[in-house]
């Protein structure tokens, strides 16, 4: 410390080691009082940029009504170096609180505003070649440099969540970035960098970050500490930029930015602590804001882009943006010119603008929390599925009678997860497709064309598609049964024709036979694991698994559905086929293997695929095109990365054990069934009846509290839930609390 001191002829009385990173900081005391700050630096080539930092702060510090860490004196020459090339400076030391120490009242922070304004103003027009060559880390402008330090994120459900804000951040700010606005500003902002009395902003430390950038920057990066540890973020952010702006105003185009921005720079210092973390380089000071920059994440997350970019211009006094004229729009279009037969969830339509992971929004800013929407398998918008559709779609997007890589890896990653006897893949375009084609393979494979069904199965949207769906063909408009089908009981145990699965297999057997005895031969049984449009029904235990050995028995061919329950809904198992205990001959696969881009498949052993090979080419134009495929596969590694299928176990075994403990209060819940995150709730009336009326006003009051359900079964008396697989115990919590309000105001 002498040697280091000796340049600045002081006498210290006492020194004291500072917090801080990038240097070694000393509070030192002198005989005569004063005090100073000593910055050492060891890295050499920090010099030319530590030279300009001082120079910039020396040309403003006459221009600002709080203190900023100016030379003030002969002793505090700007650098000094020695003779290891290393350098030092001499600063004064400026009291006050620190700004995160203190209660932040609505004209503190006013005036915290105005004084980031009344800095960003000083610095105006101030040009320096070293700050604006100057590329780090923690820089908004080059915020996505952080990108590689995601892999230190420990906790997957978190790093998806910075994942997912760079990649708004990339397609969002960046082709914005040329338009901007640009000046030197201080880069840094956070509340520990803030002095004040208390009234009012008394100081701004620590320029070390000091940036050539767009100045609506500097607001983002204050905002995304002050907003920390607040119950009301949004009535904190609306002072400082009241403040902002009576000074030095952004424009309407920079403020809608800052929903980007916000959530970029909490994603760069939770990057930065985890990397720190991850090497031992961690200290309380470099880890302060982690777990408050986390807490604001995960609730940004969760917020609609139209109400914080709305809650931004109202606090600015510009015009919200407003959709309702859009919105009547999309609607007369859409009532013009597609069919009656279209339809639409609710009496009043949601407007949607967007979506992430559990998470939609719609255009009036409102946030509804996706409890029903299964084919975005690991959620809406997850930037692994966005990257990897767009990254391939650059590349080659073309069919199946080429060679290219996305389709062979998908196989090898998708066929391990199968018993080895299904190891024959064909790929469509959506699970009617796959339904369709696995009927026709199993007619050709046995050559015969009856087929067994359940009732109330949907299985597509085709010609074949209907005739094998109960619940198109039983229903308003459809035609009735063909008579190439049977339909067998839904194996249902709450209120069902029958209490155990064996007698339903029973039933199912003697009703076989007797086509049987009739010289009507069944090419194939067709079933979901998990009967949705039946009402969420599980198939009763062992009926799977006692009706197969009599198919086999007749050569009958097994055909699960598996577009709704496969890849990990169920939480224990991977297919509900597992669940039931057999190995099926077909398995169709759904749109969700591709979180909603159009994939789908037929998977089935050699012996049907080979039988299939009549001479007539199978080809689906685009079936399994290597766009769809790279989706399929980003999805597949994000459901081991994710732990998805382990979190549709725990969080459906908590959301069960929560309704069963409702069931208890309300008895118009008459049965509560599912598996993982494929959950119905059954609502009963008095007399045991489904009640219909009930269940449509749960499901309306549910979107009013900004939750999505659905409602299902042969009389639309079973709530349905099958939300994306990110859905978290904290969602279920909201979901059974707002059930619970409901039921309450109806007893």
């Amino acid at each position: 410390m002498e040697e280091l001191l000796k340049h600045y002829d002081l006498e210290p009385t006492e020194i004291k080691k500072l917090e801080g990173y990038g240097s070694l900081n000393y509070h030192i005391k002198d005989k005569d009082n004063n005090h100073y700050v000593l910055k050492h630096y060891t890295n050499p080539s920090e010099l030319a940029l530590i030279q300009a930092e001082s120079e910039i702060i020396n040309a403003i510090s006459g221009k600002l009504f709080f203190k900023i860490p100016a030379n003030s004196s002969s002793k505090q020459t700007s650098v000094f170096q020695y003779t290891d090339k290393s350098f030092s400076r001499l600063l004064p030391y400026i009291k006050g609180s620190l700004l995160s120490k203190v209660k932040h009242s609505p004209g503190l922070l006013y005036n915290f505003g105005k004084s980031i304004a009344e800095l960003d103003r000083s610095l105006e027009g101030i040009r320096n070649a070293e700050i604006e060559s100057r590329k780090f880390v923690w820089d908004l402008h080059y915020c996505l440099l952080n990108k590689p330090k995601i892999k230190y994120i420990t906790d997957p459900s978190k790093a998806k969540l910075v994942e997912y804000f760079f990649d708004q951040f990339e397609h969002f700010v960046l082709p914005e970035l040329p338009d901007l606005k640009y000046s030197i500003i201080h880069n840094d902002l956070n509340d520990y960098n803030i002095l004040t009395d208390g009234n009012k902003i008394t100081g701004v430390i620590d320029f070390g970050d000091i940036a050539y950038a767009p100045l609506v920057n500097e607001i983002a990066i204050a905002l995304a500490y002050i907003m920390m540890k607040k119950e009301k973020p949004f009535e904190t952010a609306h002072q400082v930029i009241r403040g902002f702006q009576t000074l030095y105003p952004l424009n309407e185009e920079e403020l809608k930015l800052l929903y980007f921005l916000i959530p970029a720079r909490l994603c760069t210092s939770v990057c930065n602590s985890a990397e720190f973390k991850a090497k031992g380089e961690d200290t309380e000071y470099i880890l302060i804001n982690e777990k408050p920059a986390w807490a604001l994440l995960e609730k940004w997350i969760s917020y609609n882009p139209v109400q914080v970019k709305n809650s931004f211009l109202k606090a600015a006094g510009y015009p919200l943006i407003n959709l309702n004229e859009k919105n009547d729009n999309v609607f007369a279009i859409r009532k013009r010119n597609t069919g009656k037969s279209l339809g639409l969830s609710y009496s009043t339509p949601i407007y949607m603008t967007g979506a992430a992971f559990q998470y939609m929004f719609d255009h009036k800013g409102n946030t509804y929390l996706d409890a029903r929407n299964n084919i975005p398998h690991v959620g809406h918008c997850h930037p692994k599925i966005s990257q990897a559709i767009s990254r391939q779609t650059r590349l080659l997007n073309t069919n199946t009678r080429y060679l290219y890589d996305p389709l062979a890896k998908y196989i090898e990653n998708l066929l391990p997860w199968f018993p080895p006897k299904l190891n024959k893949i064909f790929f469509v375009n959506s699970g009617s497709a796959a339904s369709d084609l696995a009927v026709r393979m199993a007619q050709i494979y046995t050559s015969r064309d009856h087929l067994l069904v359940l009732e109330h199965g949907y299985h597509g949207n085709t010609i074949i598609g209907i005739n094998i769906s109960s619940y198109k063909f039983d229903s308003k408009g459809g035609k009735g049964i063909s008579r190439d089908v049977t339909r067998l009981p839904l194996p249902k145990l709450f209120n069902g024709k029958f209490r155990t699965g064996e007698e339903y297999a029973k039933n199912a057997t003697e009703q076989i036979s007797g086509l049987i005895n009739n010289n009507i031969l069944p090419a194939a049984f067709i079933a979901e694991p998990v009967s949705g449009c039946g009402g969420q029904v599980p198939l009763a235990t062992g009926y799977l698994k006692t009706i197969k050995t009599f198919l086999e028995k007749h050569k009958i061919l097994t055909i699960l559905d598996e577009v709704q329950t496969g890849f990990g809904r169920l939480g224990d198992y991977f297919w509900g086929f597992e669940m039931h205990e057999i190995v099926p001959d077909l398995v169709i696969l759904g749109k969700p293997m591709g979180n909603g881009h159009p994939v789908a498949a037929v998977v089935t052993t050699e012996e049907i695929s080979n039988t299939f090979a009549t001479g007539m080419e199978f080809f689906s134009s685009f079936g399994g095109n290597p766009v769809s495929c790279e989706a399929a596969n980003a999805v597949l590694e994000v459901i081991e990365e994710e732990k998805l299928m382990q979190n549709a176990k725990e969080t459906g075994d908590y959301f069960i054990s929560s309704l069963n403990s409702l069931q208890k209060d309300f008895p118009a819940i008459g049965d509560i069934r599912g598996s993982g995150l494929f959950i119905g709730i059954e609502f009963i009336n008095k007399d045991g009846k489904p009640d219909t009326k009930f269940t449509e006003m749960v499901n309306n009051r549910l979107k009013q509290h900004f939750i999505l359900a659905g409602t299902d079964g042969p009389y639309e008396n079973v709530l349905k839930i099958k939300p994306p697989l990110c859905f978290n115990k904290n969602n279920t919590d909201y979901f059974v609390e707002k059930l619970n309000e409901i039921l309450k105001n109806q007893s």
